[in-house]
């Protein structure tokens, strides 16, 4: 018996240093989708080069896959791609070590018919979550 509760008293002790490091990267993964959001709006390059991978690539609702070239050129005088104004709403974080995925409904401010299905993922790079896929699809 004693050991039984030995071992509950253990699993309840990694679960209470797991979970608020967990609820950490989840915070941290929100706040940068929603970073890029902001950033994919207004075309702040320097915010979005932040974010995104180098290896970065994107499907758009169209079906078109863009790469992290095609959607933000590194050439400030081309034009990158713009999207409309987005707030992020009903999202679920997932953290594994390393790689988290987020999914949510994104509502478009001017439109709100128009709303996207999005899913982002992300790889962590030192001490930040970097962007390496989005996928987008229209809410039906």
């Amino acid at each position: 018996m004693r050991s039984r509760l030995m071992f509950a008293v253990c699993i309840l002790l990694l679960f209470a240093v797991h979970l608020p490091a967990q609820q950490g990267a989840q915070d941290e993964v929100l706040q940068t989708t929603r970073n890029w959001l902001k950033g994919m709006s207004t075309g702040q390059r320097a915010e979005l080069d932040a974010i995104m991978d180098p290896g970065f690539v994107a499907t758009t609702p169209g079906g078109d896959v863009l790469d992290k070239e095609q959607l933000m050129p590194d050439d400030s005088a081309r034009a990158g791609q713009q999207l409309p104004v987005f707030e992020l709403q009903s999202s679920t974080v997932r953290v594994y070590g390393d790689t988290a995925v987020l999914m949510g409904r994104l509502n478009m401010n001017s439109d709100p018919k128009q709303a996207l299905d999005g899913t982002f993922v992300y790889v962590k790079r030192g001490n930040a979550w970097k962007l390496v896929a989005v996928q987008l699809s229209f809410h039906r």
